[in-house]
């Protein structure tokens, strides 16, 4: 479909970690702001995201600056989330190759 949504309102899952800023619903998305997170990610798990202040969540210089910023709350479709994630798993894990005949997720 050309029209496919990767993001869902719901309470649960893998969040898209943009920010937006509170005045003019401007999207804050860059390789610094990513890179942080993602690093947040990987120490504490996604559950980081929802628990975390944006102050907490942005690198510098935005950190300084959180009071205009605030965390969007959209998270990945679970089909777009579960179809693309073997290929982490599958590249980051010693003895697994890509592509994977199987992968089963539970």
């Amino acid at each position: 479909r050309s029209d496919w949504c990767i993001s869902r309102q719901r309470t649960w899952g893998v969040p898209i970690p943009v920010f937006y800023d509170r005045q003019t619903d401007e999207p804050l998305l860059n390789e610094e702001t990513l890179s942080h997170v993602q690093r947040l990610v990987a120490e504490h798990g996604t559950d980081v995201w929802w628990t975390s202040t944006e102050a907490e969540l942005l690198p510098e210089p935005y950190a300084s600056d959180a009071g205009r910023w605030r965390k969007g709350t959209d998270t990945m479709d679970v089909w777009f989330d579960s179809g693309s994630s073997w290929a982490s798993v599958a590249e980051a894990r010693e003895g697994l190759r890509y592509p994977a005949d199987l992968y089963l997720e539970g």
